[in-house]
């Protein structure tokens, strides 16, 4: 999937160009835009006034196939590619009858020329029935515009509000790579590998089964928390005051600890172990999943989830460490208490 910012930039291309371009073009800007958000309705849907009359039927098919997020639901009478059909149906019907004007958009534009330019010359006498199918082909192509125009119109406001996004994430996401390549610089070739695999997991769905591929994505993912965990908080024989067990396999615990010990705020405190019981949540809901004939797409997609998580927590998480690490490195004002380990809050 391209960036957001690349698909804006193609959007508003073909919106400044909207009314010094032919329709045709248009629309197969339309098609490209839709298929890179995955769109697959509208993707299908303005698909279809560019498909001539004909061809052979599997072709079509596969070429609708082609433009869909999901080939999967190809078929299923409900799904996207039906929706589409269903919609250029009923706005390509002849008034009157049950039939349907299905010319692509090139043979819509062709014939009106030719009836106009038949007209001129006093070929054509039919007046009335002329008219008729020039007034159904202007309906036809003025739809089809307002609904390129409507459509690219709708994907750059959701674009645009997408790219901020980004760029708020791209900003956390350097501030975040700067401290795991400082703390512990294996975890970025880590995180690497899983948005690998999840990659190879998608690419590969739904022919094969990728259950193989989830969970090794979500064994590293477990892997990097726990070196985090470990950087931060390394494992010790004795409890915390609390009881928990602090030693190298309970790193939820001294996770727990950890974020006790450095988050002086109640409210943050507890957003925070929502966040980080959550991710746990899901690296179990994960194992339960692989372990079932669950859907390959909603695995793919709480998989996905399950990165993103682990990568926002182990960046509060390094984040926390460097702010008390500086605290502590702070010159102790007279007559002021030493400070302490990381013990010390930081907020």
């Amino acid at each position: 999937m391209e960036t957001s910012d690349h698909v804006l930039r193609l959007v508003r291309k073909a919106l400044d160009e909207f009314d010094d371009t032919p329709l045709e073009v248009a629309v197969r800007r339309a098609v490209r835009i839709a298929n890179l958000v995955g769109d697959t309705k509208y993707a299908v849907r303005l698909s279809l006034d560019l498909k001539t009359m004909g061809g052979d039927r599997e072709t079509n098919g596969e070429i609708s196939r082609m433009l869909m997020e999901d080939p999967s639901t190809w078929g299923s009478m409900t799904g996207p590619a039906e929706q589409a059909l269903k919609a250029w149906m009923n706005d390509r019907k002849i008034e009157g009858s049950d039939n349907i004007d299905s010319h692509s958009l090139a043979e819509l534009e062709f014939w009106d020329n030719q009836l106009g330019d038949l007209k001129e010359s006093g070929e054509r006498v039919d007046y009335e029935t002329d008219l008729n199918t020039r007034q159904r082909t202007t309906r036809i192509l003025a739809r089809t515009r307002h609904l390129t125009f409507a459509l690219l119109c709708s994907w750059e406001r959701r674009l645009d509000y997408s790219t901020i996004n980004e760029s708020i994430f791209d900003g956390y996401r350097v501030k975040v790579d700067a401290l795991l390549g400082d703390g512990v610089p294996d975890l970025l070739q880590q995180f690497s590998a899983v948005y690998r695999r999840l990659q190879e997991a998608a690419d590969s769905a739904p022919d094969r089964d990728v259950t193989e591929e989830l969970s090794q994505a979500i064994t590293t993912c477990r892997r990097i928390l726990k070196a985090v965990v470990d950087h931060v908080f390394p494992a010790r024989d004795e409890p915390s005051a609390d009881g928990l067990v602090l030693d190298d396999s309970k790193h939820r615990n001294r996770l727990s600890v950890f974020i006790k010990q450095t988050v002086s705020s109640d409210s943050d405190r507890a957003l925070i172990d929502a966040i980080v019981a959550g991710l746990y949540e899901r690296f179990t809901a994960i194992d339960k999943m692989t372990n079932k004939a669950v859907h390959a797409k909603v695995a793919i997609e709480i998989a996905n989830l399950c990165a993103l998580n682990t990568y926002i927590v182990c960046g509060e998480t390094i984040s926390l460490h460097a702010l008390a690490s500086e605290q502590q490195s702070e010159p102790t004002p007279a007559g002021g208490a030493a400070a302490g380990d990381t013990e010390t809050a930081v907020r």
